[in-house]
């Protein structure tokens, strides 16, 4: 799973991409349009940090790595560090799986319903500088 061309407002962009899914191996078109209206400051990747250890850690490990204590097995989760990105690897596709999850037997469901449309952004820049750019 990894990896996300007008900028949208973020309102815009997070409505969008909520109704896509990224379930799909290989990415979601639809998303890869979308482009991360939040820049990528030190202070968005440590907010991104803190949500995703909020959010994400327990699955991914601190160091996104799929080796979290809550970690399933089957699939197990995805290694946000490597160049291996199966749903996409654009900002706007991290955000659509962060978002909506992926499906299927994967057990990343979606947390659009737990972190704002900016800490799903603000972790799709702490994943960029810890994994693969686009």
């Amino acid at each position: 799973m990894r990896g996300l061309t007008i900028l949208f407002c973020l309102s815009l962009s997070a409505g969008a991409l909520a109704a896509g899914t990224a379930e799909q191996a290989g990415g979601n078109p639809k998303a890869a349009t979308t482009v991360n209206p939040v820049k990528p400051t030190p202070q968005s990747i440590a907010k991104g940090k803190q949500a995703f250890n909020k959010a994400c850690r327990h699955c991914h490990g601190s160091g996104g790595k799929g080796d979290g204590p809550l970690a399933p097995t089957n699939p197990p989760p995805a290694d946000l560090t490597d160049a291996t990105w199966d749903h996409g690897s654009t900002d706007g596709e991290i955000f659509a799986i962060i978002a909506n999850g992926i499906g299927g037997k994967s057990e990343m469901k979606g947390l659009k319903s737990e972190l704002t449309p900016t800490d799903i952004w603000n972790i799709v820049n702490f994943l960029r500088s810890i994994g693969p750019t686009s």
